[in-house]
C-alpha cells in the first residue's frame, strides 16, 4: 500500500521527485510509488495550511467459486510499516467485498479522524441496497448499480479536494471495489467496480478533479464456454505477462512454491484437478480454502497479510482468516435483499 501526501504549493513550485514518507511527517512531498508505477505527482488542497494524505490499499484478490460456496481471499504487497492491506468485508449474509486503492484520507494537522472508506463500506452498501419493506420493482436498477452510485457520491466528496495534477494510467482507477456473492436462483458471481478520475485544468497548475461514473466488469461467471476456475484481480492493475504471475498461472506451471500446498487427501486432489480443468464449480469449498490458506503465503511471502472469507450457499458468510481490524458488518436493521435482487449479468457494463 502506498501513502501519498498532497500539499498546496506556492506559485513556481513543482514536485521534483519520488520518495516515501511516514504518514504524519509534514514535508514538501511527492507521490510515493512502487517501481511499476509511472512517475505520478498527486496533490490537493484549498488551503495552504492543510494537507491531504491518502493511503492506498494494494494487493491481490483471489476468488474461487466451488459447488457449495464462493471463497474470496486477499493478500497485500510488501509495503511500509503501519500500512493497511486490503481486507475482506462482510456486506450481508450472502455478499462480501474488498476495497482497493485510495481507502484512507487524512488531514495530518486536523483533529478530525481519518476518513476510512473500508470502514464506511458496509454502511454505505447497506443504505444503498436496503428496501425497507418497499415493493421490489423488477424493472428497477440493479443492486450493483445502486451500490456503485452510492459509493460514487462518497468518493466524489473526497476527491473534490484534489487540485493538483494526478497522473494515473488509463487502466488505473482511483478506487477498485470487488464484490462477490451468491444470488438465489442464479448462483455465485463476482464483479469489479472501478472509479476513474478526470481532471480539468483551471489555470496556474490548479485542477478540478471529477470522479466518473463507475464501470462494472463481471469476473464470474465467465462467458459461456470459458473455463470456470480461479479468478484474480489486483491493485494497481498489472499485466499478468509482465508482472508477477497470477496464482492460477503458477498452479498451471507447477511452481515449486506450491508443492506443499497441493498435498492432501483424495477429495482435496480432486478439487484441485477440477480447478485446473476449468470446472471449479465441481470443487469443494473446504478444499479450496485449504489450498488458498497455504498457497497465498507461499507466493506472497510469510510476512504477507492475509484475509479470507467463505460465502456458503446454505450457511452464508463465514470468516476463514479474519483481519485484525475487520471492518464492521452491515447493520442488522438494514440487510440488503437477496432472493429476488436483480443483478448485472453483462461484461464491461458502463452506465455513462
Amino acid at each position: 500500500m502506498k501513502s501519498f501526501l498532497f500539499m498546496k504549493m506556492g506559485k513556481g513550485n513543482r514536485f521534483r521527485g519520488i520518495c516515501s514518507f511516514p504518514l504524519l511527517v509534514v514535508l514538501p512531498v511527492f507521490l510515493c510509488v512502487y517501481p511499476w508505477f509511472p512517475l505520478s505527482h498527486a496533490f490537493a488542497q484549498t488551503d495552504a495550511t492543510q494537507e491531504i494524505a491518502v493511503n492506498l490499499a494494494e494487493g491481490r484478490v483471489v476468488i474461487c467459486a466451488a459447488r457449495d460456496g464462493i471463497v474470496v481471499a486477499t493478500t497485500d504487497f510488501h509495503s511500509e510499516a503501519g500500512s493497511r492491506p486490503p481486507v475482506v468485508t462482510m456486506l450481508s449474509a450472502l455478499r462480501a467485498g474488498v476495497i482497493l486503492g485510495a481507502v484512507e484520507w487524512v488531514q495530518p494537522e486536523s483533529k478530525d479522524k481519518p476518513v476510512r472508506l473500508d470502514s464506511e463500506f458496509p454502511r454505505l452498501v447497506s443504505a444503498a441496497l436496503n428496501t425497507s419493506g418497499r415493493v421490489v420493482d423488477s424493472n428497477s436498477a440493479s443492486d450493483l448499480e445502486a451500490l456503485g452510485v452510492s459509493m460514487l457520491e462518497r468518493i466524489r466528496q473526497l476527491a473534490e479536494q484534489l487540485h493538483n495534477r494526478i497522473n494515473l494510467r488509463e487502466d488505473e482507477p482511483l478506487i477498485r471495489i470487488v464484490i462477490v456473492g451468491y444470488v438465489l436462483n442464479y448462483g455465485p458471481e463476482a464483479w469489479t467496480i472501478d472509479y476513474h478520475i478526470k481532471q480539468d485544468a483551471l489555470g496556474n497548475d490548479y485542477y478540478r478533479t471529477r470522479v466518473l461514473r463507475p464501470s462494472y466488469n463481471q469476473l464470474y461467471p465467465p462467458e459461456k464456454g470459458q473455463p470456470r476456475t480461479l479468478v484474480e484481480t489486483r491493485y494497481p492493475p498489472e499485466d499478468r505477462a509482465k508482472g508477477d504471475p497470477e496464482l492460477l498461472d503458477l498452479l498451471r506451471q507447477n511452481d515449486a512454491r506450491l508443492t506443499k500446498s497441493l498435498e492432501g487427501d483424495k477429495a482435496f486432489t480432486k478439487s484441485m484437478a477440477s480447478i485446473l480443468d476449468g470446472e471449479s464449480q465441481k470443487s469443494v469449498a473446504a478444499s479450496d480454502v485449504t489450498f488458498l490458506k497455504s498457497a497465498l503465503p507461499a507466493v506472497a511471502g510469510p510476512d504477507a497479510k492475509l484475509s479470507m472469507a467463505l460465502v456458503d450457499f446454505d450457511k452464508g458468510f463465514q470468516w476463514v482468516v479474519q483481519p485484525p481490524e475487520a471492518p464492521p458488518p452491515a447493520p442488522k436493521d438494514a440487510t440488503p435483499r437477496e432472493p429476488d435482487a436483480p443483478t448485472l449479468r453483462r461484461k464491461s457494463v458502463n452506465p455513462n
